[in-house]
């Protein structure tokens, strides 16, 4: 604009007849500030077309050219042998091109064919679905929006229990799909699980027990914007399955500049207590466990500290889904760097930070299938969602609390062989350890608590193992555990100031200034509590 009426200013015809108005030097000053001071409002803000994005596959790839993409950014979905399944925009496509990357683009096979969102729940007919079962079904759901989508549609959460206004001593399950907006089975599926929990229940022994016994949270839609257009990504172009806090490359933990429904999720997790969990994906047939992330781009593998755990979830889900126990993957499962890197995936997050073991499913090949292949892929993976769900029941299980007022506690749950912890539910004190058969030293902590550690804690192959814990709250100068500060106490102090051995442990809480030793301050405060226990 600025040039155009420069160029019409000082033209060769208004130069010669100095026709330069007052009015069009006021125009041009105008135009000349707000170029220099708002650039930004002279330039169309750049919006996310979800049409634009292509899918593509990389062919003859090596290992190190998928750590090179990894690196560049490219949203690597999926990988089989040498040939990776990519999503890019068109500068990228021709940016890897120049490189001498083979890419090929995949039509899209729903503007090809717009016969194959037909019969899938609109996002509109979810809504009604959801709200109906709620209605029909009083006494054990609960829907909740835990916020709303970029574009505004509501992110439903259907919880599912016997008492859903009550906090209980119970475990806590979470299913969340389509968190990619091209793959729906995951949606459908999780309202067909939704149908079987809430219409079987009562007349089912074994739908009724999951119901009675565990809290049961299913969001079919965590992605609405990017399904109601097809779309991969959600509105502003974010792959919400990159997106979450990641132990490597993004280690804050907070929800500060991420999309918002990842957000939503994660401000929920927050102020819940999941257990186990899985999110439903498409594109290939198999379960991923964590994790998906590692510190070294090109390792091949990466284990979490409960690796043997993941590996029979995963094969408890997968070998009762004959489709994907015989695919194409060993035994229907995968290490999730082992197939490739991502960074920033929900499952790594909910493992490393809530201490919720989770998986990622993906359910078919072909990302958005005939609608008519949907009752088929339901037999196939109903039982297997239903055997994951009971693994909550496993392991060992307890209320932790306080031993003089018995109120429930926030405490933090460690098995000492294996580095990695879990937390009880502050609400109620519960914790819920998923744990394989064996003998375990299982240690407690929580803040202003002595810590304690049960030695020898059998688990079976069945329900979870029940233990119970009243902790103790702690005592400044209660070196000896006597849950006072008594004449002990100050001759254990005594004998530490003057070098002299004692014959049992001195308990850290008795370093009252945390200078990491017991001195004088310690053994004035013990002195002073034995002759005025009241003050």
């Amino acid at each position: 604009m600025i040039s155009v009426l420069m160029n019409t200013v000082f033209s060769q015809r208004y130069f010669r007849t100095k026709t330069i108005t007052p009015d069009i030097f006021i125009i041009l000053c105008v135009f000349m500030i707000f170029q220099i001071f708002f650039p930004v409002i002279s330039q169309a803000e750049t919006v996310f077309n979800p049409h634009d994005l292509l899918e593509t596959r990389i062919n003859n790839l090596t290992r190190e050219d998928l750590v090179r993409l990894t690196q560049m950014g490219i949203d690597i979905d999926g990988v089989w042998e040498t040939t990776a399944r990519a999503y890019m925009l068109p500068d990228r496509l021709k940016e890897l091109r120049s490189l001498g990357y083979e890419v090929t683009v995949i039509p899209d096979r729903i503007r090809r064919d717009s016969d194959l969102i037909q019969a899938y729940h609109s996002y509109s007919e979810l809504t009604s679905e959801l709200k109906a079962t709620e209605t029909a079904h009083p006494d054990i759901c609960r829907l909740y929006n835990i916020g709303n989508s970029e574009q505004g549609r509501e992110l439903w959460f259907m919880k599912i229990t016997d008492n859903p206004d009550i906090e209980e001593d119970e475990p806590e399950v979470k299913y969340i799909s389509t968190m990619h907006g091209d793959e729906p089975v995951g949606t459908e599926l999780s309202l067909n699980l939704i149908r079987v929990l809430t219409d079987e229940y009562g007349t089912d022994p074994r739908i009724t027990a999951l119901v009675n016994e565990i809290e049961i949270w299913i969001m079919p839609l965590m992605n609405p914007d990017g399904y109601m257009s097809q779309s991969r990504y959600n509105a502003k172009g974010r792959d919400l399955n990159r997106s979450f806090p990641d132990q490597n490359y993004d280690p804050n933990n907070t929800v500060a500049d991420r999309p918002i429904e990842t957000q939503h999720v994660m401000n929920w997790a927050f102020a819940h207590s999941s257990v186990l969990s899985a999110n439903f994906h498409t594109g290939a047939l198999v379960v991923n466990y964590p994790y998906d992330s590692d510190p070294d781009p090109r390792a091949n593998y990466s284990a979490t500290p409960d690796e043997p755990l993941f590996i029979e979830l995963s094969l408890t889900y997968a070998s009762l889904n004959e489709p994907m126990y015989n695919g194409s993957f060993d035994r229907g499962i995968i290490n999730g760097a082992e197939w490739y890197h991502i960074r920033g995936g929900m499952q790594d997050w909910n493992y490393i930070w809530l201490g919720c073991n989770e998986v990622t499913i993906e359910l078919n090949d072909i990302k958005w299938p005939p609608y008519s292949d949907i009752p088929d892929l339901w037999n196939d993976n109903r039982e297997s969602m239903l055997t994951y769900m009971e693994w909550s029941l496993r392991g060992v299980r307890g209320v932790i609390t306080d031993s003089v007022t018995g109120q429930p506690l926030n405490a933090t749950v460690t098995v000492v062989s294996i580095a990695h912890d879990v937390f009880t539910d502050p609400d109620a004190g519960d914790y819920h350890r998923l744990l394989l058969p064996g003998t375990y030293d299982i240690r407690f902590s929580a803040d202003g608590y002595q810590t304690q550690t049960v030695q020898e804690v059998i688990v079976g192959s069945g329900n979870a193992t029940q233990l119970n814990v009243a902790m103790v709250p702690q005592v400044p100068g209660d070196i000896n555990h006597s849950n006072s500060a008594d004449l002990t106490d100050a001759i254990v102090t005594m004998k530490l100031l003057t070098g002299t051995d004692i014959v049992f442990p001195v308990h850290k809480d008795a370093d009252l200034n945390n200078d990491g030793k017991i001195g004088l301050q310690e053994a004035v405060y013990v002195l002073r509590k034995i002759s005025d226990p009241e003050n």
